[in-house]
């Protein structure tokens, strides 16, 4: 399915002759799940309940497991994601209450893992 490309924190990006990029496939779940762990929880007014809110996390001890369960949680709720295959969350510290978040998953419909890595503010 297409989709507007859009990365949490920027503007929707246009192509070269100025009309609205579009991305599917790998680099759209990437961005849904980007964009789903990234915004703050209520913050859809019709969807209260989508988001994890990371990057408002910033400067809070990491609590590692709950920050773990949260994200599974959330990628539990992703549909480009194939909730029959393994999902691994990494937490790796970057700095004082900060971390740097590693998913590995399998796609909807694909056979091979996909590996994403972020910071918790949101930036790749």
């Amino acid at each position: 399915m297409m989709a507007l490309s859009h990365y949490f924190g920027e503007d929707l990006s246009l192509d070269q002759e100025g009309a609205l990029n579009t991305v599917s496939g790998s680099l759209s779940t990437r961005q849904n799940i980007l964009r789903r762990l990234c915004t703050n929880p209520g913050a859809y007014l019709w969807h209260i309940d989508y988001g994890a809110g990371l990057p408002s996390r910033v400067g809070q001890p990491v609590r590692e497991d709950a920050t773990k369960g949260l994200i599974a949680r959330q990628l539990a709720l992703e549909a480009g994601i194939d909730q029959k295959s393994p999902i691994s969350v990494t937490l790796v510290p970057s700095g004082m209450s900060t971390y740097v978040c590693t998913i590995a998953y399998t796609e909807q419909g694909e056979d091979t893992e996909q590996v994403f890595t972020f910071n918790q503010d949101g930036t790749i």
